[in-house]
């Protein structure tokens, strides 16, 4: 829009630059934790909504149903079933790499559903949640993409960098707050 305002009428974005997105808005609050606390809670919402929308795509990219609203945790396993997502695209997930996802989508359900006496995140597992969802999203879009052209060569770079500084930044956080 003329001005730098933003159009009110229409917000049309792709699903793969939505992807891209997140993963940017992800890596900059992954970055930012270890001095920031309050980057917590934008990072494992930023991870998760990330996670959905790879999955999302691979899956109708693949033609296979998608519930209505789908949680996070269902997606993850569509994507890991063969009945789904027909190999070599199925995700290779393993029951520790569900149960890494369930922490970190647990924290994010505490973030997005507030209590009365605040926010209280368990860390220690976070990264390997964090971890699993970068693999994930990696596998799904730039690795083994359903179709190579659902992702175009910039956003598929874009993305690859994000993930990248998240990687990066989760290594940092385990060696400043190992996993208990």
């Amino acid at each position: 829009m003329p001005g730098g305002g933003l159009d009110t009428a229409s917000m049309a974005l792709t699903l793969s630059r939505q992807i891209a997105d997140t993963a940017r808005f992800t890596a900059v609050h992954a970055g930012l934790v270890p001095e920031d606390e309050a980057s917590l809670p934008w990072l494992v919402t930023g991870a998760v909504l990330m996670m959905q929308q790879a999955c999302t795509l691979a899956l109708h990219e693949a033609e296979a149903e998608l519930p209505v609203m789908p949680g996070p945790g269902e997606l993850a396993v569509r994507v890991g079933d063969e009945a789904c997502l027909v190999q070599p695209y199925t995700a290779p997930l393993k029951p520790e790499h569900y149960r890494a996802l369930e922490e970190l989508i647990n924290a994010r359900n505490g973030v997005m559903h507030p209590k009365p006496d605040g926010l209280d995140i368990e860390t220690g597992g976070l990264p390997a949640g964090l971890v699993v969802a970068t693999r994930l999203v990696r596998h799904l879009v730039i690795t083994q993409p359903v179709r190579p052209s659902m992702v175009d060569t910039d956003e598929a770079a874009s993305i690859g960098h994000s993930l990248e500084l998240i990687d990066s930044a989760v290594d940092f956080w385990r060696t400043v707050a190992p996993e208990g």
